[in-house]
């Protein structure tokens, strides 16, 4: 590594901490607090669970200001290397203006990629964990695990009609146990039998139906009947683990788990466009701590004799402020399919990464 890089580096880091402290704060002081106070003055939660809320909360706060930092920092180190004409002296020296830059894109990049592990392998289980303290003191009992009014109408990829309709009353996706199920099943498109059950268990060769009856339909709308105390369903439904991730939150699950209850939700013949989007979050959030560096950069190295933390701060809350108003509408836009959701998540990205690289591209040619 050059020298040179090496001296930048140790520029860009101190000011990144700073920036990850100053925004950590903020969230903290105008949120977080506020939450834990509730917390403690309406429910009486103790001190210790409190502080563990804390800590289960600071994984979702970091991801935020890991790019406002990444932003921040930027700004700082390139505006007091410019304001002490170091920037100046090293284009003297024959270094390019993509090399002084290149540091700091580098670091982005770094960021992103620690950003996008924290979102995967941390975030979904600290919310989960977060979640179930909170029911649980509110509620006086651990959040459960059944859902009610479950409704699965996954439809032939074909004929984009149902395969099968199931509804339970109950469903347990821990136990795999349904309660009050009636499921109609579909040949070609056309009803088939209609069957009732009290309830129906989860076991090795899939799901079986207890104490109920099938009423099999045939064109002359005759309805022969079978009474039973078990019986196999020849549908090939889903498993309690897949219908599971129907009632699961989304902040609660890792890229994959989203990915699948995505395609679930599609074969239930949902669109998803919200889901589609947050899937896409997933990246396109954390990759703005590239995406900041690279329009900061040179913002930064513009002569500015007066600039100072004060000063980067404040165009630092203005790119933010431009920035989740991007977001917001790209959101907006791609959860109601108007964009593809792709693109409504990338949107704010898209534009920023735009003018980061104008403005780069016209600092290097001055």
């Amino acid at each position: 590594m050059k020298t040179v890089d090496k001296y930048i580096y140790k520029e860009l880091i101190a000011p990144f901490l700073f920036g990850v402290a100053a925004f950590t704060g903020i969230f903290i002081g105008t949120d977080l607090i506020f939450e834990m106070t509730e917390y403690y003055i309406e429910w009486g939660v103790d001190v210790l669970t409190l502080l563990r809320l804390f800590f289960l909360s600071l994984p979702e706060i970091i991801i935020l200001t890991f790019p406002m930092a990444a932003l921040l920092g930027t700004i700082m180190a390139y505006n007091r290397l410019s304001g002490d004409s170091e920037i100046t002296a090293m284009r003297a020296g024959g270094i390019s203006i993509i090399s002084i830059v290149l540091p700091a894109l580098i670091m982005g990049l770094l960021t992103s990629g620690i950003t996008i592990a924290i979102t995967e392998f941390i975030v979904p289980g600290a919310n989960y964990q977060a979640e179930q303290i909170i029911h649980q003191f509110k509620h006086g009992e651990r959040r459960p695990d059944t859902q009610y009014d479950l409704f699965l109408t996954p439809l032939d990829s074909r004929t984009r009609r149902p395969d099968y309709i199931l509804y339970a009353k109950s469903f347990n996706a821990e136990n795999g146990r349904m309660t009050d199920v009636v499921l109609q099943s579909f040949e070609d498109g056309s009803p088939r039998s209609v069957l009732e059950a009290e309830e129906a268990l989860w076991l090795r060769d899939g799901w079986n139906f207890f104490n109920g009856t099938v009423y099999f339909l045939d064109r002359d709308d005759r309805s022969p009947s079978l009474e039973f105390s078990q019986y196999r369903s020849r549908e090939d439904i889903h498993s309690p683990a897949q219908a599971g991730k129907l009632g699961k939150d989304i902040d609660e699950m890792n890229i994959r788990e989203l990915n699948e209850h995505i395609v679930l939700l599609e074969e239930q013949g949902r669109a998803a466009y919200e889901e589609r989007v947050e899937l896409h979050h997933r990246f396109s959030v954390p990759l703005a701590s590239f995406i900041f560096a690279l329009l900061a950069a040179p913002l930064g190295i513009k002569p500015q004799r007066s600039a100072g933390s004060a000063t980067g701060f404040g165009i630092s809350i203005i790119i933010i402020f431009i920035y989740y108003v991007l977001m917001t509408v790209g959101d907006a836009l791609g959860s109601q399919g108007t964009i593809e959701p792709w693109l409504g998540a990338w949107l704010q990205n898209i534009i920023i990464f735009i003018v980061g690289s104008g403005l780069l591209y016209k600092t290097a040619k001055q």
